[in-house]
């Protein structure tokens, strides 16, 4: 492989920001299924549900604005300082589980912490990868994240149940502590350009600054139609975080082992799909991929929903995991191509906001319908409403065009 200055191996800053996030993902899958699976185990559907909801709550409010500040600060320094907090916040949570004084109050109240962070880190992240590497390297660039979170997430997901099963959740957290601890440090060695916004200081030119990332965004028809489209996509899917565990343990009753398979199953697929956009030289047609990856989500999850063969499931979840990174990577590729980066920040914050802020109405009517229905079924209407809203959208030319 090609490692000159030309090539992705030979950006010495992108390399250790690309090492850092991976190893920070590893530890997030840990922390994921360790909490999730003593929230469910030791608690309650609804406890699940909740804590899901309250995390995805402050993207609603806070999402856009996280933009702004984004696009007016060192983003490097931004991303240090929240990975630090991050550690932090772990390790309380984990610390407090292990000694049996973990409480669902606390974890209605650190996982939103948490997921504010995330709201300041994803879009300071996703407007730095164009000032590490050239325009024409982008799409290669979100692939190589893509397959090493791949690569960490199948191992996170199986060892995460793994460990669960042999150690405990708290002992589990501590490793995602110390990985956005090494996530934080790496980012001491690395440095990169950052266009900043300059437009006035104080509350007020933030929110003037918000303001005029949204025009941007809904005078650009295609980005609109996009952030409007993956709203859409995250409002049905947003279940899939509460379904995945009850299937495991009401359905399939193959337990936390089960659960942490469900998600390397998904992880293995974004494996494969991140090395197959890797090796491509030139896309014409993003939209084409983006649908097409959507219609075939939709109708894997569906059939994710009736399967009661583990075989089979893991399968559709592979499909599901290929499917995901196509989408994530070429609309990622989209906004990094069209958008200006010093609003890049803003842009990418906005998307958050929408895709992340209607989790919680998808999250509350998906705990309401649990006790009327089953997931299985919630799995199979809500993978269909995928395959249709994906179908439909050929029909937008802004969208058909990108």
């Amino acid at each position: 492989m090609k490692r000159g200055k030309d090539s992705i191996w030979g950006q010495r800053d992108f390399l250790i920001v690309w090492f850092g996030q991976t190893i920070s993902t590893f530890g997030s899958r840990l922390t994921y299924v360790a909490l999730y699976w003593w929230l469910l185990d030791e608690k309650s559907t609804a406890a699940l549900a909740t804590a899901a909801t309250l995390t995805a709550i402050p993207a609603l409010f806070l999402g856009p604005i996280a933009g702004a500040i984004v696009d007016r600060v060192d983003r490097r320094r931004l991303m240090l300082v929240i990975n630090l907090a991050s550690a932090a916040l772990v390790t309380v949570a984990a610390t407090l589980l292990f000694a049996g004084l973990l409480r669902e109050w606390m974890v209605y109240v650190i996982n939103p912490l948490i997921a504010i962070g995330m709201l300041f880190y994803r879009p300071a992240l996703q407007a730095s990868i164009p000032n590490l590497v050239s325009s024409e390297q982008l799409t290669r660039a979100n692939s190589f994240h893509q397959i090493s979170n791949s690569i960490v997430s199948i191992g996170g997901w199986g060892l995460g149940g793994m460990l669960v099963g042999w150690i405990g959740s708290g002992p589990t957290m501590w490793v995602d502590a110390a990985t956005f601890a090494v996530a934080g440090a790496t980012l001491f060695f690395a440095a990169f350009a950052s266009p900043r916004s300059c437009n006035g200081r104080g509350v007020a030119a933030i929110f003037r600054d918000t303001w005029h990332g949204l025009q941007h965004l809904v005078r650009e028809r295609f980005l609109f139609c996009l952030v409007a489209l993956f709203g859409l996509i995250n409002l049905i899917l947003a279940p899939t975080a509460v379904l995945f565990p009850v299937m495991a343990k009401e359905v399939l009753e193959i337990g936390a082992e089960g659960f942490g398979a469900f998600n390397s199953a998904v992880s293995a697929g974004m494996l494969i799909g991140g090395l197959f956009t890797a090796a491509l030289k030139r896309v014409r047609r993003h939209s084409i991929w983006i649908l097409g990856a959507l219609i075939a989500i939709g109708l894997c999850l569906a059939g994710f929903g009736v399967s009661r063969q583990l075989v089979i499931s893991l399968g559709l979840l592979v499909v599901v995991g290929v499917g995901v990174v196509i989408v994530n990577i070429f609309e990622t590729v989209v906004f990094q191509s069209r958008v200006p980066n010093a609003m890049q920040g803003r842009i990418f914050a906005a998307q958050e906001a929408v895709c992340t802020g209607i989790q919680p109405l998808s999250l509350a009517i998906t705990a309401g319908l649990l006790t009327l229905t089953s997931a299985p079924i919630i799995l199979i209407v809500s993978g269909l409403a995928v395959a249709v809203v994906g179908l439909a959208a050929f029909a937008v030319r802004d969208l058909r065009s990108l």
